[in-house]
């Protein structure tokens, strides 16, 4: 190559470097600098004649990288980009990106060495503001993360706790049961009577005694030192015990608790105290069965039967066959469900007697469940339609269509109805209703059945005075049953009594039923009360009452319920 293509190639090479977009400087061994371009001085702020024999490290905004970046030049005659930061002659600092080359004499020793520079600067705060993003979106994720775990564990309390005794409740009872909580022991406490006390001194004395309960039954089983406490809803409690005990042991434990709550006066009003029974219910894990999953229903199942048969405990046995009892009482409960959908409940009429002319003035409406051919009586399902809350619509169904059926005819009937229609507000004022809409309202009559649950009186007397109202008449059923009916006539303005049936059944071969039917017919003709005789059923029972001031009877001997069987 001749000295001109040589000069042309390093005039190039010059304009290349004073172009450069880059900034491109050059130090010697000593660090010194010895070439800037001005791509360099604009991005540092300075002149050349300024930068020129100064050290590198005076440019330098961290040294710390230095050692490492000539270390690297010194062994591989280059070094890989490091970001680096300069600081510029106004003393604010720019971040650069880096490429360092040596540039070597003949022997191999170092001459020079080049380097490249970019500004990263505006990159450099991009990536701190993505990774100050980054911190707050982490610091937000981790809040969020705390507060969501605080709800939940707000809301798994809620869930699981009782809101008033701050216990563990039925619903975290049947988790522990079925994840791991290994109960040997099943203890299921009922408050008799909680109802009628939370009514009579008010919800703020009833919560009093509920509290005091539980920490009576945290002490108990504190004492014991075994026992988890849980708070069922209304007025029950259950107390888990995972050791094996015996029948005795338990036993024992039980009638501790149920003596320790009767026995010690709860305080509920300043001047007032309140002492409690209680009903309980025990089950216990059989050798043969180790699954503690069944205890509860187990538990409910005892403590039902003995509230039943007035017992202060019973333990649950399989020869009880009470779960055998829930299987049939669900599956009524989808018969009725059924008959109700399907317009199977059906009224069956049975005549009443006039004592005097022995002639059909009246009838009384007997509900049945039609099934096929067969025609279900009361008994079987009555009970257990109360308590899955069917029966006002039973008793709607009947009052409609008794009423339809003696719309045309001349006799007056006796419809049933319970103490609960009456408590009922839309049932009430159905009842009402009817009688008024009806157009033969002195032909009808609500027969009260189980009066002896009245509790409410001014509701049960309002009803009776909307009903004589528009002209209809009251019934009191089963009267003689119980010891209080005697009380409920003088406070009700009825105008028929029904004779308790076990006490006229009786009649002609126990002396005590005849002196009660006589105390009863004389006492009713004082208040100027009809009476009827129910469950006539033979002429021996006939002939008893015939010499009595009866007003009428009812029964068999008279006439079984039918159909269809209507005098016009």
């Amino acid at each position: 190559m001749n000295d001109k293509n040589i000069n042309d190639s390093l005039f190039q090479g010059q304009q290349i470097l004073e172009h450069a977009p880059d900034g491109i400087f050059m130090i010697d061994s000593g660090l010194k600098i010895c070439y800037v371009n001005p791509a360099f001085c604009r991005l540092l702020g300075y002149e050349a004649s300024e930068v020129l024999g100064t050290s590198i490290t005076d440019h330098l905004g961290d040294l710390s990288i230095l050692a490492s970046c000539m270390e690297s030049v010194s062994e591989t005659g280059s070094c890989v980009d490091q970001e680096t930061i300069f600081r510029r002659k106004d003393g604010s600092m720019v971040h650069i990106s880096k490429n360092v080359q040596a540039i070597q004499n003949e022997d191999g020793s170092l001459s020079r060495i080049i380097i490249f520079i970019r500004d990263m600067t505006r990159l450099h705060l991009l990536n701190q503001q993505l990774s100050e993003s980054k911190q707050k979106l982490q610091s937000y994720v981790n809040n969020l993360e705390t507060v969501v775990d605080e709800r939940t564990r707000e809301l798994s309390e809620q869930l699981y706790t009782d809101s008033l005794t701050k216990l563990p409740n039925r619903m975290k009872l049947l988790v522990d049961l079925t994840k791991g909580l290994d109960g040997k022991v099943l203890i299921l406490l009922n408050i008799d009577g909680f109802k009628e006390i939370n009514s009579y001194f008010g919800q703020e004395a009833g919560d009093t005694i509920l509290t005091q309960v539980a920490n009576e039954l945290i002490a108990q089983t504190s004492l014991l030192k075994m026992g988890k406490v849980y708070k069922l809803p209304s007025d029950e409690y259950a107390i888990v015990i995972q050791e094996k005990l015996t029948q005795e042991q338990t036993e024992s434990i039980v009638v501790k608790m149920g003596e320790k709550i009767k026995h010690r006066s709860l305080i509920a009003r300043s001047d007032e105290d309140i002492s409690l029974d209680v009903t309980i219910g025990v089950a216990m894990v059989s050798e043969s069965d180790d699954s503690s999953r069944e205890l509860l229903s187990f538990a409910d199942m005892a403590q039902k039967l003995a509230k039943k048969e007035r017992k202060q405990y019973l333990f649950y046995t399989p020869s009880m066959q009470i779960k055998e009892e829930y299987e049939q009482n669900l599956g009524w409960i989808k018969r009725l469900k059924s008959a109700i959908e399907e317009d199977r409940v059906i009224p069956f009429f049975q005549p009443i007697i006039e004592s005097k002319t022995l002639q059909i003035k009246k009838y009384e409406a007997l509900v049945r469940i039609q099934e096929g051919e067969v025609f279900v009586t009361p008994g079987e399902f009555l009970k257990i339609a109360k308590k899955v809350k069917l029966y006002h619509h039973i008793t709607k169904i009947m009052v409609d269509k008794t009423l339809a059926v003696f719309a045309p005819l001349q006799s007056s009937v006796s419809i049933n109805i319970s103490i609960e229609d009456i408590l009922n507000e839309s049932v009430n004022s159905y009842l009402l209703n009817k009688v008024q809409e009806c157009g033969f309202a002195e032909r009808i009559i609500f027969e009260i059945t189980e009066s002896e649950g009245i509790s409410n009186y001014n509701v049960v007397t309002e009803f009776i005075k909307g009903v004589k109202r528009h002209g209809g008449r009251i019934a009191l059923d089963d009267f003689g049953s119980g010891y209080s009916n005697f009380l409920y006539v003088t406070q009700l303005n009825i105008d028929f009594i029904k004779i308790d049936g076990s006490i006229i059944k009786q009649i002609a071969h126990n002396q005590s039923a005849h002196i009660i039917t006589e105390t009863i017919i004389d006492f009713a003709s004082k208040l100027g009360i009809k009476t009827i005789a129910e469950f006539v059923s033979d002429e021996a029972i006939y002939r008893c009452l015939e010499g009595l001031s009866i007003d009428a009877y009812q029964g068999y001997y008279f006439g079984v319920p039918a159909q269809h069987a209507l005098k016009p």
